[in-house]
């Protein structure tokens, strides 16, 4: 199984760990036969020295368990830990490669959960086979040898209880292994609701939604109390049932034995012994029993870890390496499809963009934008038709060749919880601070950033602390940390107004001589003074010229143009 192929790595600490709960487990067996002897045949016939002889042997043995016991525990432990490290670490680069569509199919919250909560499953299944389930049937087995030694007659008992115990075990399996699969998708719904909340506030308190908020919380988080109870409940009411029925069983050999002990075919010290392996014989099984209601639990995680790794994800881009530097950007009848759509996303696209060249790309809402920039960063591949870097198709290089080259400013820009100079260093981690300075005077951000510590100035999670513009300049900042051959600016203007988006055009347009520049935008004044510009509409070039051309030959540019009151207004 997959999901446990890390755990070879530690086939050298398991092989240990067997070792010592084998010792320990033969130690434990072995201290009642002591008893038995010390009872016998030194407190019986008042020997001394046989009593300390025996005694001194019991006292070497338990230290012998205590010391087994505790280096299993230690060494299963940092076998499981290092095994749950590892499947972390597998999950989370399997979820880094794969499409924005991939994980939404899975859904955020639950791949959390999944490299969590059913991690911690796997891990704690994990530490009790490596012990526990493994002391279980050892300590079951040679309990009940060490029994029949002891008195085989006396053994009877205890068999005849088993049945009774195993009929209980299944039952708990049988009720409870259907429950597993619901609680851990009632788990995920939580997860989302709470994560829906946290990432969602300024909507839900600007529509006055917080208690519909709270109620769907509440039902959600009920739900699951009221699957993990119906659980609780079944465990609650079988374990007193097994107790009781180890005590009875207790009791009847007592009884048995003590009859044993009058007739002369039993002595007090073999009967204390075989109580004593009955108990093991016992426990064994108890412990047998609460194991195997937590492997149906364990089989939920598995397999929904496995579902993550073994997810077909799509391989994007290539194994070709792309040498030198980028100096040509072309498409060919570009057409894209989402995956499982029916309508194109992009249909029959065709520009070319050349070194120091500066393209804008306009359009409404859904006209394939955005998409067509999630093509050039390689988020996914072309459905058709050809997109050329250097003249070689986009599907057949390496991702890092590709996205090492480009500096991109998201629609949606997002910032860690760091300071200025830590989200700057994310795009270039050689940058020095002087040029993060002169990034962020070129982005017109140095004026809302404080002057005593500019750099230091602790940017909260998301960017949060800074409005829709802000946020903007600080992203274009990290853009131009970087040294690209290609920027790409994705409505990275938006929320500034016309003067300052003006003076950062101006600025970037030295800053980037030399550099090929994608501009995506709403407005006509953001990209007027491009060499070229694509105008599109429903996926499909409408226009493609300069903004003089356009505005004689293209009538929906002309459209837009005049509607924004930027056709009149001169070069």
């Amino acid at each position: 199984m997959s999901v446990f192929r890390d755990l070879r790595k530690y086939n050298g600490l398991l092989a240990l760990v067997f070792f010592l709960t084998l010792g320990n487990t033969f130690g434990e067996l072995f201290l009642p036969r002591l008893l038995a002897l010390i009872v016998d045949n030194g407190i019986a016939v008042e020997d001394v020295q046989y009593v300390l002889k025996i005694g001194g042997i019991m006292l070497v043995v338990t230290l012998f368990t205590i010391v087994v016991r505790g280096s299993a525990s230690y060494y299963s432990a940092k076998a499981a830990l290092a095994y749950s490290r590892d499947l972390r670490k597998r999950i989370f680069n399997k979820v880094n490669h794969m499409t924005f569509d991939e994980t939404e199919a899975f859904g955020i919250s639950s791949l959390i959960t999944r490299t969590t909560n059913d991690v911690g499953h796997i891990e704690q299944f994990v530490l009790l086979m490596m012990r526990p389930l493994l002391r279980a049937p050892l300590q079951f087995i040679g309990g009940l040898i060490m029994a029949y030694l002891t008195h085989p007659r006396l053994t009877g008992i205890v068999l005849i209880s088993m049945p009774i115990i195993f009929v209980l075990i299944y039952f708990v399996i049988r009720v409870v292994i259907p429950y597993f699969p619901i609680l851990q998708k009632a788990l995920d719904r939580v997860n989302l609701l709470l994560r829906q909340r946290l990432t969602g506030l300024k909507v839900i308190r600007a529509f006055s939604r917080d208690k519909q908020e709270e109620a769907s919380f509440e039902e959600a988080n009920d739900e699951y109390y009221q699957l993990s109870m119906k659980i609780n409940n079944t465990m609650s009411t079988v374990q007193p049932l097994l107790t009781f029925v180890v005590g009875v069983t207790t009791v009847i050999a007592v009884y048995f034995g003590a009859q044993f002990i009058i007739d002369g075919s039993m002595n007090i010290g073999e009967l204390l012994a075989f109580i004593q392996y009955t108990a093991q014989v016992m426990t064994g099984l108890v412990m047998l029993s609460r194991m195997l209601t937590i492997i149906p639990r364990t089989s939920t995680s598995i397999a929904r870890v496995q579902e993550v790794i073994e997810y077909p994800s799509r391989k994007v881009g290539g194994s070709a390496r792309l040498t030198g530097s980028t100096h040509s950007i072309e498409a060919k009848d570009l057409t894209f499809y989402y995956p499982g759509a029916n309508l194109p996303a992009l249909e029959k696209i065709n520009f070319s963009l050349k070194t120091g060249e500066v393209l804008g790309i306009i359009g409404g809402t859904g006209s394939g934008k955005s998409t067509f920039l999630k093509l050039l960063m390689q988020f996914y591949d072309p459905t058709e038709g050809e997109l050329l870097i250097n003249g070689q198709q986009i599907n057949q290089l390496h991702t890092e060749d590709v996205r090492r080259r480009m500096s991109y400013v998201p629609q949606q820009n997002f910032f860690f919880s760091e300071s200025v100079r830590g989200n700057m260093q994310y795009s270039n981690p050689d940058i020095s601070d002087e040029q993060i300075l002169n990034d962020l005077t070129v982005a017109k951000a140095r004026e809302f950033l404080p002057e005593e510590d500019t750099l230091g100035t602790k940017v909260v999670r998301g960017g949060a602390n800074f409005s829709g513009g802000q946020r903007q300049r600080l992203a274009i900042t990290r853009a131009l940390a970087r040294d690209a051959n290609v920027y790409i600016f994705d409505d990275s203007f938006s929320a500034l107004d016309y003067r300052t988006d003006y003076e950062i055009r101006q600025a970037l347009e030295d800053r980037l001589k030399g550099a090929m520049t994608i501009i995506v935008a709403q407005r006509v004044a953001t990209i007027r003074h491009a060499d070229k510009i694509l105008v599109l509409e429903d996926g499909k070039v409408q226009g493609y010229g300069s903004h003089d051309e356009l505005l004689a030959d293209h009538p929906v540019y002309r459209e837009i143009a005049v509607s924004q009151g930027e056709a009149e207004v001169s070069r």
